[in-house]
């Protein structure tokens, strides 16, 4: 870091927060304190800011932000507290309202046989469901808080698509190496295992090991879309694919405002059973309409995606042009 021009820091996109814990927020907040005892520019990229449930992470959290050169939010919501962390002497010029990087991502086409497998599918619309491996079982109801049971609740939801004569697209967007812990693959088998052999006939279920510009490939061409993994709705999104956010957290909400769509969200905090599969199929129903929106939407938060970044870049040949030091935000 040392050596650095710039320090560039995600979070993992959603994870400067203690939401999932005090060692995940000290993992996240490490490199941040790095770069600045290293006295580099550290340049948050757009982000979720918070939640904060106690008051030394937000304290540390605040203190990061204004020893930060530049900070993005990644929608308004979070941008709204990101300004309350930067403090009222904070430099408006450096605390910046963005949107995920996500949004600019490239798609490339996968394998042979996933193209084959895709192309190979009966004329029935295509609905992609992404079911998350973080909310699977009994811990992860109680961690985030959720209403009912979510596997069920994605069970009925499957099974909702089927009757309507979809076929259904279930689409890991995280992996770890063997399928446990986190991985969407694991959630996957267990709503699997709950459908009959006639149903499972009509679902497809893509390879777990591909990277998100694949998986970003996949999903647009797809006629509807389902997820709980943020960035697997961002790809959606970003592709003008009518989505549907099943969430556990606050910050969905806001990134599908950014794109106008923030009615195509559903918390898993307040909604679940047959009243969440209604509000999914509904939505399901009227994809056509929600595509025509997201058509208008979509195309101006990928430029700003990708205008952001050369924006960023120009600023830090800026600095080392006047051979500046660049000073905290507040």
């Amino acid at each position: 870091m040392a050596r650095a021009d710039a320090v560039f820091d995600l979070s993992g996109g959603d994870s400067f927060t203690d939401l999932y814990g005090q060692k995940r927020f000290d993992a996240v907040a490490a490199p941040k304190h790095a770069a600045i005892r290293s006295r580099r520019p550290l340049i948050l990229l757009p982000q979720t800011y918070g939640p904060f449930t106690n008051q030394k992470a937000r304290a540390e959290a605040s203190k990061l932000v204004r020893s930060s050169a530049v900070a993005y939010a990644r929608d308004p919501r979070s941008y709204e507290l990101l300004m309350t962390l930067a403090g009222p002497a904070a430099d408006p010029e450096r605390i910046r309202s963005g949107v995920d990087v996500a949004f600019g991502l490239e798609p490339r086409a996968p394998g042979e046989d996933v193209i084959a497998l895709l192309h190979g599918l009966s004329d029935a619309p295509l609905a992609g469901v992404n079911i998350s491996g973080l909310l699977l079982g009994d811990a992860a109801r109680e961690m985030f808080g959720l209403r009912g049971d979510y596997i069920q609740t994605m069970t009925d939801l499957v099974r909702g698509l089927l009757r309507s004569g979809t076929h259904v697209v279930l689409v890991p967007h995280v992996h770890v190496p063997g399928g446990g812990g986190e991985s969407d693959i694991g959630a996957i088998r267990v709503v699997q295992d709950q459908l009959s052999e006639s149903e499972r006939s009509h679902t497809s279920v893509m390879p777990s090991t591909m990277d998100a510009a694949e998986l970003k490939w996949v999903i647009r061409q797809l006629d509807w879309f389902v997820g709980s993994r943020m960035h697997a709705t961002i790809a959606a999104l970003s592709s003008a694919v009518p989505t549907f956010g099943y969430a556990y957290s606050d910050k969905t909400r806001g990134v599908f405002e950014t794109c106008g769509v923030g009615d195509q969200v559903g918390d898993a905090r307040d909604l679940a059973g047959p009243e969440a599969v209604t509000r999914m199929l509904d939505s399901f129903e009227h994809r056509a309409d929600l595509k025509v929106r997201l058509e208008m939407t979509a195309p101006p938060v990928v430029e700003r995606a990708q205008a952001q970044l050369r924006e960023v870049l120009l600023e830090i040949e800026a600095w080392q042009a006047q051979d500046a030091k660049v000073g905290s935000i507040g």
